[in-house]
């Protein structure tokens, strides 16, 4: 809960966060059938969906794994 308590750690976290969503903008872009856009690389159903479908992406960690 540190960004609570201090502004700069809050003001990274927003940082982060948008730097975070202009890259999943793009890598949709690139990536067209991950729907990075619409889960900005959280591990959601969907996501885990297309990488079960489409095979993990050259931008997929190597040890990501999908629990079955």
């Amino acid at each position: 809960k540190g960004d609570q308590r201090s502004l700069s750690i809050a003001t990274a976290s927003i940082l982060a966060k948008t730097a975070r969503d202009d890259l999943m903008r793009e890598l949709d872009s690139q990536y067209l059938n991950y729907g990075f856009i619409r889960h900005k690389g959280y591990g959601t159903l969907i996501h885990r969906k297309a990488i079960v479908k489409l095979g993990s992406s050259p931008i997929h960690r190597k040890t990501f794994r999908i629990k079955k």
